[in-house]
Protein backbone atom coordinates (compact mmCIF):
# COMPACT_ATOMS: atom_id res chain seq x y z
CA UNK A 1 0.00 0.00 0.00
CA UNK A 2 1.31 3.39 -0.99
CA UNK A 3 2.31 5.65 1.69
CA UNK A 4 0.18 8.41 1.05
CA UNK A 5 -2.43 5.84 2.07
CA UNK A 6 -0.69 4.14 4.97
CA UNK A 7 -1.50 4.90 8.82
CA UNK A 8 1.38 5.55 11.95
CA UNK A 9 -0.65 4.05 14.98
CA UNK A 10 2.13 5.32 17.91
CA UNK A 11 0.88 4.07 21.55
CA UNK A 12 2.53 5.35 24.38
CA UNK A 13 2.40 3.04 27.45
CA UNK A 14 4.08 2.75 30.94
CA UNK A 15 3.39 -0.26 33.32
CA UNK A 16 0.51 -1.37 31.18
CA UNK A 17 1.17 -5.28 30.81
CA UNK A 18 -1.71 -6.54 32.02
CA UNK A 19 -3.54 -4.52 29.60
CA UNK A 20 -1.62 -3.79 26.55
CA UNK A 21 -2.11 -7.02 24.71
CA UNK A 22 -5.64 -6.40 24.13
CA UNK A 23 -5.14 -2.42 23.33
CA UNK A 24 -2.50 -3.80 20.55
CA UNK A 25 -4.79 -6.37 19.56
CA UNK A 26 -7.56 -4.07 19.07
CA UNK A 27 -5.09 -2.39 16.60
CA UNK A 28 -3.81 -5.27 14.99
CA UNK A 29 -7.40 -7.12 14.24
CA UNK A 30 -8.32 -3.63 12.35
CA UNK A 31 -10.76 -4.19 8.89
CA UNK A 32 -8.02 -1.36 7.55
CA UNK A 33 -4.71 -3.30 6.93
CA UNK A 34 -2.13 -0.03 6.01
CA UNK A 35 -0.65 0.38 9.10
CA UNK A 36 1.89 0.53 11.25
CA UNK A 37 2.46 0.04 15.05
CA UNK A 38 5.03 2.01 17.29
CA UNK A 39 4.58 1.03 20.86
CA UNK A 40 7.09 3.65 22.70
CA UNK A 41 7.51 2.15 26.23
CA UNK A 42 7.84 5.18 28.55
CA UNK A 43 10.56 3.14 31.12
CA UNK A 44 8.55 0.56 32.58
CA UNK A 45 9.24 -1.71 35.21
CA UNK A 46 7.09 -4.50 34.60
CA UNK A 47 6.67 -7.15 31.69
CA UNK A 48 5.24 -4.91 28.97
CA UNK A 49 8.63 -5.19 27.15
CA UNK A 50 8.51 -9.13 27.18
CA UNK A 51 4.57 -8.75 26.27
CA UNK A 52 4.87 -7.06 22.90
CA UNK A 53 7.81 -8.09 21.89
CA UNK A 54 5.72 -11.57 22.27
CA UNK A 55 3.30 -10.56 20.09
CA UNK A 56 5.31 -11.22 17.22
CA UNK A 57 4.14 -8.97 14.27
CA UNK A 58 6.24 -7.32 11.84
CA UNK A 59 3.83 -4.26 12.32
CA UNK A 60 4.87 -3.24 15.61
CA UNK A 61 7.76 -1.57 15.89
CA UNK A 62 9.21 -1.58 19.55
CA UNK A 63 11.04 1.93 21.28
CA UNK A 64 12.13 1.42 24.93
CA UNK A 65 12.61 4.70 26.78
CA UNK A 66 15.66 4.84 28.90
CA UNK A 67 14.64 7.75 30.38
CA UNK A 68 11.28 8.65 31.40
CA UNK A 69 9.34 11.40 29.62
CA UNK A 70 5.67 11.03 30.33
CA UNK A 71 2.71 10.89 28.09
CA UNK A 72 3.95 13.88 25.80
CA UNK A 73 7.05 13.06 25.29
CA UNK A 74 6.62 9.02 24.53
CA UNK A 75 3.55 10.79 22.18
CA UNK A 76 6.70 12.89 20.17
CA UNK A 77 9.04 9.95 20.26
CA UNK A 78 6.47 8.09 18.57
CA UNK A 79 5.47 10.78 16.08
CA UNK A 80 9.52 11.34 14.78
CA UNK A 81 9.60 7.71 14.10
CA UNK A 82 6.65 7.24 11.89
CA UNK A 83 6.86 6.69 8.64
CA UNK A 84 3.10 7.21 6.93
CA UNK A 85 1.57 10.06 5.96
CA UNK A 86 -1.54 9.56 8.69
CA UNK A 87 -1.44 9.01 12.55
CA UNK A 88 -3.44 7.76 14.72
CA UNK A 89 -2.88 7.20 18.64
CA UNK A 90 -3.65 4.47 20.76
CA UNK A 91 -3.41 4.43 24.27
CA UNK A 92 -2.47 1.12 26.18
CA UNK A 93 -5.23 0.19 28.30
CA UNK A 94 -8.07 1.30 25.46
CA UNK A 95 -9.58 -0.81 22.78
CA UNK A 96 -10.39 0.46 19.08
CA UNK A 97 -13.39 -1.21 17.33
CA UNK A 98 -12.19 -2.90 13.94
CA UNK A 99 -13.77 -0.33 11.60
CA UNK A 100 -11.81 2.12 13.49
CA UNK A 101 -9.49 3.11 10.98
CA UNK A 102 -11.33 2.15 8.00
CA UNK A 103 -14.31 4.38 9.06
CA UNK A 104 -11.72 7.25 9.01
CA UNK A 105 -9.83 7.03 6.49
CA UNK A 106 -12.82 6.75 4.14
CA UNK A 107 -13.83 9.96 5.42
CA UNK A 108 -10.82 11.42 5.24
CA UNK A 109 -10.42 11.11 1.16
CA UNK A 110 -13.62 12.44 0.83
CA UNK A 111 -13.34 15.88 2.92
CA UNK A 112 -11.07 19.19 1.62
CA UNK A 113 -7.44 18.77 1.76
CA UNK A 114 -8.27 21.82 4.96
CA UNK A 115 -9.11 19.13 6.94
CA UNK A 116 -6.45 17.65 9.03
CA UNK A 117 -7.72 15.94 11.71
CA UNK A 118 -11.11 13.75 11.96
CA UNK A 119 -12.16 11.87 15.10
CA UNK A 120 -14.91 9.94 16.33
CA UNK A 121 -17.24 9.02 19.42
CA UNK A 122 -16.46 6.84 22.29
CA UNK A 123 -17.54 4.97 24.78
CA UNK A 124 -16.31 5.19 28.23
CA UNK A 125 -15.98 2.66 30.18
CA UNK A 126 -15.44 1.93 34.18
CA UNK A 127 -13.00 -0.12 35.53
CA UNK A 128 -14.31 -1.49 38.45
CA UNK A 129 -17.89 -1.83 37.29
CA UNK A 130 -17.19 -2.28 33.69
CA UNK A 131 -20.62 0.49 33.05
CA UNK A 132 -20.04 1.95 29.42
CA UNK A 133 -20.97 5.53 28.68
CA UNK A 134 -21.67 7.15 25.18
CA UNK A 135 -18.73 9.61 25.02
CA UNK A 136 -20.39 12.30 22.44
CA UNK A 137 -17.43 14.76 21.20
CA UNK A 138 -17.61 17.91 20.27
CA UNK A 139 -19.30 18.14 16.54
CA UNK A 140 -17.13 20.16 14.07
CA UNK A 141 -17.43 20.37 10.43
CA UNK A 142 -14.83 21.87 7.97
CA UNK A 143 -18.04 24.53 8.01
CA UNK A 144 -17.10 25.77 11.80
CA UNK A 145 -15.11 28.86 12.94
CA UNK A 146 -15.59 28.88 16.22
CA UNK A 147 -13.81 25.25 16.55
CA UNK A 148 -11.73 26.16 19.92
CA UNK A 149 -14.77 27.30 21.41
CA UNK A 150 -16.64 23.99 21.31
CA UNK A 151 -13.43 22.11 21.88
CA UNK A 152 -13.13 24.06 25.32
CA UNK A 153 -16.84 24.24 26.20
CA UNK A 154 -17.08 19.86 25.63
CA UNK A 155 -14.26 19.69 27.88
CA UNK A 156 -15.46 22.15 30.81
CA UNK A 157 -19.03 21.78 30.78
CA UNK A 158 -19.61 18.20 29.39
CA UNK A 159 -16.33 16.73 30.39
CA UNK A 160 -16.40 15.36 26.64
CA UNK A 161 -13.72 16.22 24.51
CA UNK A 162 -11.79 14.92 21.51
CA UNK A 163 -10.49 11.70 22.82
CA UNK A 164 -6.88 11.62 21.39
CA UNK A 165 -7.40 7.78 20.79
CA UNK A 166 -10.39 8.61 18.62
CA UNK A 167 -7.94 11.02 16.43
CA UNK A 168 -6.70 10.51 12.85
CA UNK A 169 -3.98 13.61 11.82
CA UNK A 170 -2.36 14.13 9.00
CA UNK A 171 1.32 14.29 9.19
CA UNK A 172 2.05 17.77 7.98
CA UNK A 173 -0.20 19.04 10.59
CA UNK A 174 2.65 18.21 13.29
CA UNK A 175 5.04 20.40 10.75
CA UNK A 176 3.21 23.29 11.12
CA UNK A 177 1.77 23.34 14.85
CA UNK A 178 4.95 20.74 15.73
CA UNK A 179 4.78 18.69 18.68
CA UNK A 180 3.22 17.57 22.25
CA UNK A 181 4.20 20.20 24.81
CA UNK A 182 6.11 17.94 26.88
CA UNK A 183 5.98 20.53 30.08
CA UNK A 184 2.33 19.41 30.65
CA UNK A 185 1.74 16.84 33.04
CA UNK A 186 -1.87 16.39 31.43
CA UNK A 187 -4.38 17.65 28.96
CA UNK A 188 -1.34 18.02 26.48
CA UNK A 189 -4.02 16.51 23.53
CA UNK A 190 -6.34 19.17 24.45
CA UNK A 191 -3.23 21.90 24.04
CA UNK A 192 -2.33 20.25 20.46
CA UNK A 193 -5.76 20.51 19.12
CA UNK A 194 -6.47 23.87 20.33
CA UNK A 195 -3.04 24.55 18.42
CA UNK A 196 -3.84 22.44 15.59
CA UNK A 197 -7.57 24.22 15.11
CA UNK A 198 -6.05 27.22 14.08
CA UNK A 199 -4.80 25.93 11.10
CA UNK A 200 -6.56 22.91 9.99
CA UNK A 201 -10.02 21.85 9.78
CA UNK A 202 -11.87 19.44 12.18
CA UNK A 203 -14.22 16.98 11.12
CA UNK A 204 -16.34 14.71 13.09
CA UNK A 205 -17.22 11.12 12.64
CA UNK A 206 -20.96 10.44 14.57
CA UNK A 207 -20.12 6.73 15.05
CA UNK A 208 -18.23 5.32 18.15
CA UNK A 209 -15.02 3.96 17.29
CA UNK A 210 -13.26 3.53 20.73
CA UNK A 211 -13.62 2.05 24.33
CA UNK A 212 -11.27 3.80 26.69
CA UNK A 213 -11.21 2.70 30.19
CA UNK A 214 -11.50 4.92 33.35
CA UNK A 215 -9.28 4.53 36.02
CA UNK A 216 -9.64 6.01 39.62
CA UNK A 217 -5.66 6.68 39.36
CA UNK A 218 -3.56 6.32 36.01
CA UNK A 219 -0.50 7.48 34.32
CA UNK A 220 -1.31 6.32 30.68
Amino acid sequence: MAKSHRVSVVLPTRNRGNVIARSITSVLNQSYRGFELIVVDDESDDDTQEIVRGVGDDRIKYIRLQRRKGAGGARNVGVRAAECDYIAFQDSDDEWLPRKLETQMDALHGLPATVGVVYTDMYRVASESGKAEHWQSPHLTPEDNVTCRKILWHCLVKNCGIGIQSALIKRECFDVVGLFDERLPMLEDLEIFIRLESHFQFYHIRETRVCTITWTMTSF
